[in-house]
């Protein structure tokens, strides 16, 4: 039942997306497509694969049989939901905290989620593996990555 969920979830994302493609501005196209014409390609294509994907989904629930629909749903475990607040707590902050620092408490919350215990490991995955994304995105790809607000913008200086 998950699985139709999220391919319906999908399809009402890839609608909406499709609604905002027309309202971009077309009126200096220079190209027969304009604009908007690669990203609603895209995303026709991506519909184009979510239905039967979906179509699929629904014939394997109903050729399941009673004993897996009223089994727990594997989406609802509590590891799963923490990953999801993780994710969200994460993208809410960001702006605040800046990347750095956003990255050290993804990246030590979702270890010690998936059952990561020692300390020693822990935070050293977690600091090396922050300063390498903040490295690699914000000076090799010359990404700009949010500085946050504060004491963490003068700290995000010192490290990017």
């Amino acid at each position: 039942m998950g699985e139709i969920i999220f391919h319906v979830f999908l399809l009402a994302v890839m609608g909406l997306f499709f609604n905002e493609t027309l309202d971009i501005n077309t009126a200096r196209m220079t190209d027969p497509i304009g604009p908007a014409g690669f990203p609603q390609a895209v995303i026709i294509l991506a519909v184009l694969l979510l239905v039967p994907s979906l179509y699929k989904a629904v014939k394997k629930y109903k050729e399941s049989s009673q004993e897996e629909k009223n089994s727990k749903i594997k989406e609802l475990d509590p590891g799963f939901i923490a990953l999801l607040g993780t994710i969200v707590l994460f993208a809410l902050t960001i702006g605040y905290v800046g990347f750095w620092f956003g990255a050290v408490v993804i990246i030590s919350l979702v270890m010690f989620i998936l059952n990561e215990r020692k300390p020693k490991k822990l935070i050293l995955t977690t600091v090396i593996a922050s300063l390498a994304f903040t490295f690699v995105f914000g000076n090799i790809l010359s990404i700009p990555l949010p500085r946050g607000i504060g004491i963490f913008e003068s700290l995000s200086y010192l490290i990017y």
